[in-house]
């Protein structure tokens, strides 16, 4: 159990890092694939389903696969996210107890250990890298809600008519422009206008890959029930896998894990200030 333990708070850990490093069902789309005109590439990044309101609330149970460098851990846990308010992801032990849970909130993250009854929390304004580079808590939901976004924050049917809009095969890119150090490209399918890739190209060099797959109907709205994550160019090779199942867009009352006075404050998040 303690090795379970373990694995749990590692698991999250690693998930943490690649986010904040880079930090199917198919409805067709009455439209001609091969028209590569760019008013006609624009329309359908428009009209996509990762441009609409979308959903505000989601639920899921969850299996998360963590690889480094040909070492994986992975656990079941499940996934609650309310727009503007957070992002938990919780590890639990035989399908039953939460064990641990990692938290994205507006103005910090956190890893909780409950087996522990420790936990580590980390403001976002302390990570310098994420200060160079202008990511915030927006760019992590917008990652777990399948969005497109803009890397200066604003609403990116305002600033759509900026971007680079390009045919690459059966798919659209949109490129934005250099932010901070930097690019941000995203893949749309052609056929069915889902959001399938989002690319963070950054001045270091380093690069973070998200992908979609596994699209089905969620009130009308074709959402991904897998999502991939890897880190390139980092000195290792960092992979994450999360697959979803009985997921749910039903409203929910939102509120981060409670931290009774009990609970010790580690300093595993810690290690991410270092990031540059």
């Amino acid at each position: 159990m303690r090795r379970n333990r373990g694995n749990s708070i590692y698991l999250l850990l690693l998930f943490a890092v690649l986010l904040l490093a880079g930090c199917s069902s198919k409805k067709q789309i009455a439209r001609s694939s091969a028209a590569d005109d760019g008013a006609a590439l624009s329309g359908l990044v428009a009209e996509s389903p990762s441009m609409r309101t979308g959903h505000s609330s989601i639920s899921a149970n969850t299996r998360l696969s963590v690889d480094i460098d040909g070492k994986s851990v992975s656990a079941g846990g499940t996934l609650r996210i309310k727009k503007g308010e957070g992002v938990q992801l919780g590890i639990t032990a035989f399908g039953l107890m939460e064990v641990a849970c990692l938290e994205f909130l507006p103005a910090n993250m956190r890893v909780i250990n409950k087996v522990g009854k420790e936990y580590s929390e980390l403001p976002y304004a302390d990570v310098a890298f994420l200060q160079k580079t202008g990511i915030d808590y927006g760019l992590f939901e917008s990652l777990f809600l399948n969005r497109m976004f803009s890397p200066d924050g604003r609403p990116v049917a305002e600033c759509l008519n900026t971007m680079d809009i390009e045919a690459v095969g059966d798919s659209v890119r949109v490129s934005t422009k250099e932010h901070k150090g930097v690019v941000y490209h995203f893949l749309f399918d052609k056929l069915t206008a889902n959001l399938v890739r989002s690319e963070g190209v950054y001045h270091n060099g380093a690069k973070v890959v998200c992908s979609y797959q596994d699209f089905e109907e969620l009130d009308s709205v074709p959402f991904p029930r897998t999502m991939s994550l890897s880190l390139e160019g980092a000195g290792k090779n960092l992979s994450l896998l999360l697959k979803m199942s009985k997921v749910s867009a039903s409203e929910f009352d939102f509120s981060p894990r409670k931290v009774s006075s009990g609970y010790k404050r580690e300093e595993a998040l810690d290690l991410l200030k270092s990031l540059e």
